[in-house]
């Protein structure tokens, strides 16, 4: 946790000895770019355990980065387990170490991809906004149907058909538009 709040900030690390708190925070605080490093395994037959948080954070948003550390051998987790692990997009299972290096390593790999994910900077386009823009019609489809900015961050969050198809038509655009003229590497 020191190397963490000294690395990253000591605002940006946020520490949850309860994990209904921590996932209460992630589910409340979706707007913000975070990666989440959850431990599997907890002492107390009270709390959830990781893999149940990680589930609960899949229902709500794909945007979320999630690392799950495990003092368990990864041989030693139930294939089911897995298959849902990577089925739901974890970013990064590993075995606990002492080596805090590799664990900042990993924070540090899912800090760079959620930077340049598509998704992730849509989301950061998005909440730069106000709330009373991101509540306006930005889109309207062939059908009809409109989306406020608000919606399609929803969509884009649960990779819905028209999150997806935002996502790519957006990605499209950019392409094209970058292709029509010649840019220097610094603009």
């Amino acid at each position: 946790m020191v190397e963490m709040k000294v690395k990253y900030g000591e605002d940006n690390v946020i520490l949850f000895q309860h994990s209904q708190e921590g996932l209460d925070y992630v589910l409340n605080n979706l707007g913000q770019k975070m990666v989440v490093l959850l431990d599997r395994n907890f002492h107390d037959g009270k709390e959830i355990d990781g893999i149940e948080v990680f589930e609960k954070i899949r229902e709500k948003t794909s945007l979320v980065y999630v690392i799950l550390i495990t003092v368990s051998k990864i041989s030693e987790i139930d294939g089911e387990v897995l298959k849902k692990l990577i089925n739901k997009d974890l970013f990064k299972l590993e075995s606990f170490t002492s080596d805090y290096s590799k664990i900042l390593k990993l924070i540090d790999e899912a800090i760079l991809v959620l930077g340049v994910r598509v998704d992730a900077v849509i989301e950061d386009w998005i909440m730069r906004h106000p709330n009373e823009k991101r509540d306006q019609v930005i889109l309207k489809t062939k059908e009809g149907r409109s989306y406020t900015m608000n919606e399609i961050l929803e969509s884009i969050r649960m990779q819905t058909e028209i999150g997806v198809t935002f996502e790519k038509n957006l990605l499209k655009l950019a392409i094209e538009l970058f292709s029509r003229q010649k840019l220097k590497l610094d603009d």
